[in-house]
Parts: structure tokens; C-alpha cells; sequence
């Protein structure tokens, strides 16, 4: 049984996920933000909607809708019969002090609905965490870490603030615009590690989902499998590029598609055991299975040889990274550098004299062989 069969190298070129543009008022928002924070409207007061919208080349509505969200985030201030005028932050409100080393590192955890907290967080953030903790002792400066239900990361931050002057802020695994927003309005800089939520001056650091579940859907082709399924996360508000990566995968191997194919799932015990049936329920069954998470992967196949089946004789399953498995075929992140990387991009902007402009790194994933994966029989 081959171990480490060729990857083809016929398939179709692939193209790069397209950014997504940054709508008129997003815009107008960026550049009063920037404006305001280097200082540019003289003794503090805007020009009128009307001369901005002239100047800019934009509609007065799209004015209006940039300066009420800044206004939400209390650095704009709109007096009746005098105009709109730029907010300095109360010294209580300041989180930022020029003698803080002291960077915050607040990740979220993601509870099932029986309460169980799904391994598809915990796992992956130890590695970013302990890459995280390594980067900034190295440079001298200490990491306070909460971590926090996604739900409740609002207070989780609140009881952060209260506890340190922070100089910069990691957010893990968390990408709730309105919150990111109310931090950025504080005045410090931030970073998302392992989510990209496309919010205007918020760099990130995240892992190529996309290009990963691409590779794994390519190397299963490869292999001879026709029949693919996939078991994607729940939580698709998070991280919908796994399953795009594994259409995409699909449709450049020249593959049918099927609904039934692609499962969702939650990552614990219940999930893969429901999984697993759902799975086994499908006729045909597919020959190969691409799990979103190792973890997941690893509970899958306990289940599958319980069931009598063997593995990869008569499924191949294929891990999307996360705990080391002894002997699972998987692709796999430098979480570890990950976690380094956001806190570099942290402190470079800390440093900063000037404002700098967000920063989107892609982690690409590497394939790993083992002994889960093999030519259909």
C-alpha cells in the first residue's frame, strides 16, 4: 500500500480568493478614522456632510452612515446648531499607556449545545497560544491571556481592561465586527489571529482554508477516490472557505457533487458518532472521507472500525489539522508560527509612529502521509 503516492499535477490552474471590496461608506470611514487620529481637522470640528460629500465624490447619505458609526464608537461628537467634532477618549477610557509591555490575548471557545467545549478551538489555540507567549517573551513583553465562551467576549474584554493598561490586543478564533470596532475606538491596535473578518485597520493572521481543503480533495483524487464527502464544521459563520475550498477541489478534479457528500458536524463525541451514521446512511457510500479537524478525524475512525469497517481499505479518512494523530494522513498549519506572527504584526503597529496599514497572512497548509488513506478497492 503506497504511502506517499505523486500528487497530479494536470488539474486546472488555481486562482486566488478575491478580496472583497470595501464598501463607499466602509471607505469614507476608514479616512475620517485616519484623519482623526493624525490629527487633521483644525480645533477638532468636521466639515459638514455636504462639503465632505463634495470633497470626497460621495453621496451625503454615504457620509452620514460613516460618521454614526464613528459616532458609536465615541470618537465623533454631534452638538445641535454647531456641527460634529472629534472626541478625545477619557483618561479612565485610555487603554493604551506608553509605559504598558503588557499585550492582551483574548481567545474565544466555542461550547456544543450540551455543553461540551468542542476541540476544534481548544487544541489549535494551545499551539497559537504557546507560539503567542514564545514570540513575546523573546521580545520582552508579557501576554495576559482570557479566554471566554464567543458569547461572552464582551465582558470577557471589560474584565480584561479592568485588570491591565494594555498597549495591544489579540483576538483568537473571533471576528464580532460591532466589538472589534467599540477596541479599535479605544485607540490601541489589534489583531485577528485565526479568523479574517475584513474590518477596516484590523490585520490578521489566519490559516489558508481554502488552498488547504483544495490540497486534500486533489490528493484523494489522486488517489482514484471519485466519491469524496466532507465533514465540515457548524459553525460555517466562522470559517465558510473549508467547504469552498472543497467544492472548489471537486469541481477542478472534474468530480460530481452531491449534497449528501457534505455533512455538518459539531466536534465532540455526540458529533462524530452522529457523523459517523450519517455517513454510513449514504448509498453509495462515498470511499473517501476529508474531516475538517484531526480530532475529528481520529473519532470518526475509532467509530468506523467499531462499526466493522477497516480503514483505509474500505474508507479513506483524511484529517484538516489540529492535534497530532499518530498515523493519520492530514494536512497541518504552522499554528505555532501563527501565533508568533500575529504578535510581531502587534508590536510593529505598537511601535509605530504613524498609523500603519492592516496586514492579511495566509498560513498555508502541508500535507502529512500515513497509513488512513489509500487507493480505493
Amino acid at each position: 500500500m503506497p504511502k506517499n503516492p505523486s500528487i497530479p499535477t494536470n488539474a486546472s490552474p488555481s486562482l486566488a480568493r478575491l478580496d472583497r471590496p470595501l464598501s463607499l461608506s466602509a471607505q469614507v470611514e476608514r479616512l475620517l478614522r485616519q484623519s482623526i487620529t493624525e490629527g487633521r481637522f483644525a480645533g477638532g470640528k468636521l466639515p459638514t456632510e455636504v462639503e465632505l460629500a463634495e470633497q470626497l465624490g460621495v453621496s451625503r447619505e454615504t457620509v452620514r452612515l460613516a460618521a454614526e458609526v464613528l459616532q458609536r464608537e465615541g470618537l465623533l461628537v454631534k452638538i445641535r446648531r454647531k456641527g460634529t467634532f472629534t472626541q478625545q477618549q477619557p483618561a479612565e477610557m485610555q487603554l493604551r499607556g506608553p509605559e504598558s509591555t503588557v499585550l492582551g490575548f483574548l481567545q474565544a471557545t466555542y461550547p456544543a449545545p450540551q455543553g461540551a467545549e468542542e476541540a476544534v478551538t481548544s487544541e489549535i489555540n494551545a499551539l497559537m497560544l504557546h507560539g503567542a507567549v514564545a514570540e513575546a517573551g523573546q521580545a520582552g513583553w508579557e501576554l495576559f491571556v482570557r479566554d471566554a465562551p464567543s458569547t461572552q467576549m464582551r465582558p470577557a474584554f471589560q474584565r480584561l481592561k479592568s485588570k491591565a493598561i494594555l498597549s495591544g490586543l489579540i483576538f483568537t478564533s473571533f471576528g464580532e465586527e460591532k466589538l472589534l470596532r467599540r477596541v479599535m475606538g479605544l485607540g490601541i491596535p489589534v489583531v485577528l489571529l485565526d479568523h479574517d473578518a475584513r474590518v477596516p485597520q484590523i490585520s490578521a493572521v489566519c490559516e489558508d482554508s481554502t488552498g488547504a481543503a483544495r490540497q486534500a480533495v486533489e490528493y484523494l483524487a489522486g488517489l482514484g477516490h471519485r466519491r469524496i464527502a466532507t465533514a465540515y464544521w457548524r459553525r460555517t459563520d466562522l470559517n465558510p472557505w473549508r467547504l469552498e475550498g472543497y467544492r472548489q477541489g471537486m469541481r477542478e478534479a472534474g468530480l460530481p457533487r452531491k449534497r449528501q457528500w457534505e455533512l455538518a458536524t459539531e466536534l465532540t463525541e455526540r458529533g462524530a458518532k452522529l457523523l459517523t451514521k450519517q455517513f454510513l446512511e449514504i448509498s453509495p457510500r462515498p470511499t473517501a472521507l476529508y474531516c475538517f479537524n484531526n480530532t475529528l478525524a481520529k473519532r470518526v475512525i475509532e467509530n468506523l472500525q467499531t462499526q466493522g469497517l477497516r480503514v483505509p481499505d474500505d474508507v479513506s479518512v483524511l484529517g484538516g489539522g489540529g492535534e497530532n494523530v499518530y498515523g493519520l494522513t492530514c494536512h497541518q498549519a504552522e499554528w505555532h508560527s501563527m501565533g508568533r506572527k500575529a504578535v510581531q504584526i502587534l508590536l510593529e503597529h505598537v511601535s509605530a509612529k504613524q498609523p500603519r496599514e492592516p496586514e492579511i497572512h495566509l498560513f498555508p497548509h502541508s500535507l502529512r502521509f500515513g497509513q488512513t488513506t489509500s487507493p480505493p478497492q
